[in-house]
């Protein structure tokens, strides 16, 4: 009998001390991963990663909204509209893309421009005829 107390004893203190470490191992972890997410919270890195999110989502939204408009220009065969009604949709439709693209150019800080703009010869940093010379790894 009293080897059995002992037995019941010694589990239940080995169980409340394995408990105990376990709970300060969890504390610890813890503190660890909040002074990390401080650190990072303060990260130059990850400021411009949550900067990329959002104008990715904002890029999102603008493509979903271009596609919907550009739904509204697909004809079905079984359409019936008058010249009126088409002329009055393909106005709004020129309208809404306007609006899109002034709305992206808004949100991306940037005026609108239909080339892609190219860098001043002073911050062009790649030689075109590298490759061309001979010796010299382009």
């Amino acid at each position: 009998m009293l080897v059995i107390i002992s037995a019941a004893v010694i589990t239940l203190v080995a169980t409340l001390a394995a408990r105990y470490l376990l709970a300060k191992t969890r504390l610890t972890e813890k503190s660890i991963d909040a002074a990390i997410a401080r650190r990072l919270h303060t990260s130059p890195v990850l400021s411009e990663m949550r900067e990329l999110r959002e104008l990715n989502g904002v890029m999102r939204n603008i493509l979903a909204d271009l596609v919907e408009n550009e739904e509204l220009a697909v004809r079905k065969p079984d359409d019936h509209r008058s010249p009126a009604t088409r002329t009055r949709l393909v106005a709004m439709r020129e309208a809404r893309r306007r609006e899109i693209y002034g709305e992206g150019s808004f949100c991306f800080g940037r005026p609108l421009e239909l080339e892609p703009r190219k860098a001043p010869l002073e911050q062009q940093t790649e030689d075109v005829w590298a490759c061309m010379r001979p010796g010299i790894p382009g």
